[in-house]
């Protein structure tokens, strides 16, 4: 059970950046949809904070360089 929590754990970053990419022309909305899961990513899982927190980092300077180009 846990290996799987964990395994969904990484590989979710991973598809919501693939669906980050398809609905880059409803940027907005789904940017506010996308911050709100790394959010809840962050602060749910203190067991993995360290883990939290470089994917959260990672991609927040991966929004900012797409947004970048807007």
């Amino acid at each position: 059970c846990i290996r799987i929590l964990f395994f969904l754990y990484l590989f979710f970053p991973f598809l919501f950046f693939i669906l980050f990419l398809f609905f880059l022309n409803f940027s907005f909305l789904f940017l506010l949809f996308f911050l709100f899961f790394l959010f809840f990513l962050f602060f749910l899982r203190f067991m993995y904070f360290l883990l939290s927190f470089f994917i959260f980092f990672f991609f927040l300077l991966l929004l900012l360089f797409l947004l970048s180009f807007f």
